[in-house]
C-alpha cells in the first residue's frame, strides 16, 4: 500500500517535472537526509563511547559490547533513512507557478531600457530588490 502510493506521486512528479528533475530533486532530498541522519548518528555513537564502560562493571567485555551496539544503531539508522525518504517523498508537493504571472514578468522587462541600480525596486513588480530579483548573479 505504502509502495503504491509512493509510486503513484513519483510518476505524478515525472509527468509534471520529467524524470530528470525529478531524480535530482529526489537526489537532493535523499543527500540531506542522509546528512542530518548521519550527524544525529555520530552523535549517539559518541554518546555510546562515554558510556560503554559502565558495562565493564557488569563483566561484560566493552568492546563487544560497543560493537553490538553500534551495530544495532547502525541498523536503526538504515531504517531512519527509508522512512524519512519515503516519507518525505510522499508527502512533496510541487507548486506551479500560475502561467500568466510568467507571463506579465515576460512583458513588463524594464519599459525604460535604462540601467537599474541594484537596491532599487526590481523592474518586475516583485516587491524585491534588483539584486535579490531579476538582477542576481
Amino acid at each position: 500500500m505504502l509502495w503504491g502510493c509512493f509510486q503513484e506521486k513519483r510518476n505524478e512528479r515525472i509527468k509534471l517535472l520529467g524524470e530528470n528533475q525529478t531524480q535530482e530533486i529526489e537526489k537532493g532530498f535523499f543527500l540531506q537526509i542522509v546528512d542530518m541522519s548521519w550527524k544525529s548518528h555520530i552523535q549517539y555513537l559518541e554518546q555510546l563511547r562515554q558510556v560503554i564502560g559502565l558495562k565493564s562493571y557488569g563483566q561484560r567485555d566493552p568492546l563487544i559490547e560497543y560493537k553490538k551496539e553500534a551495530f544495532d544503531l547502525f541498523e536503526n539508522l538504515l531504517q531512519k533513512l527509508k522512512r524519512d525518504l519515503v516519507a518525505v517523498l510522499i508527502n512533496l508537493s510541487i507548486a506551479q507557478e500560475p502561467i500568466e504571472s510568467t507571463e506579465k514578468k515576460a512583458t513588463q522587462i524594464n519599459p525604460n531600457k535604462k540601467k537599474m541600480k541594484r537596491n532599487e525596486p526590481c523592474y518586475c513588480g516583485s516587491g524585491k530588490k534588483y539584486k535579490h530579483c531579476c538582477g542576481s548573479l
